[in-house]
């Protein structure tokens, strides 16, 4: 008896902490799906919204930080780049940390650039915060282990930024 309700109690636990881990992986692909469509309609405001908010003061705030992407769309518009897919991949990985929940995000970008298409595998940091009421995305592309806490101060190591894969050119067909 004693066995079966120590066994009944580890299913229980066990089946929480899986279904608290369902719920955090679909919160962060919604949000992700808010996230993508500002990224590939170019709407800042939004992406401003899901913006890490540390990043943005250290921008210069809010209006800088808008300044700066504008800048990027435009630069990017300028060299024939235009963003045509983003997609969140479903091996995320997360924990908890402080009044925090961190998490590393897949993702796949694909670029129309002249004469193809670049594809680039990603991640992002996925930070939920006030009780996972906000999430928030930090992309990975400039962050490595040893400046990670300058972005992000929480960061506590027990998850591991992946190495950074190369794009892959895909020449149109004629």
């Amino acid at each position: 008896m004693v066995r079966y309700l120590g066994f009944s109690l580890f299913l229980l636990v066990f089946f929480r902490a899986f279904q608290s881990q369902a719920q955090v992986v679909e919160e962060i692909k919604t949000a992700g799906q808010i996230y993508a469509y500002a990224q590939l309609h170019g709407d800042h405001e939004i992406l401003l919204d899901f913006t890490y908010p540390s990043l943005i003061e250290k921008a210069g705030g809010r209006d800088a930080m808008k300044n700066i992407l504008k800048q990027i769309q435009e630069t990017k518009h300028k060299k024939g780049q235009h963003l045509t897919s983003v997609e969140f991949g479903d091996q995320i990985q997360s924990v908890s940390v402080k009044d925090e929940i961190h998490a590393i995000v897949p993702i796949t970008l694909v670029t129309k650039v002249p004469g193809g298409t670049l594809t680039s595998s990603s991640n992002l940091i996925a930070v939920g915060t006030e009780n996972r009421e906000n999430w928030y995305f930090i992309e990975t592309t400039a962050l490595e282990e040893r400046n990670i806490k300058k972005v992000l101060p929480n960061w506590d190591h027990s998850l591991t930024l992946p190495f950074k894969k190369a794009p892959v050119f895909k020449e149109d067909k004629r």
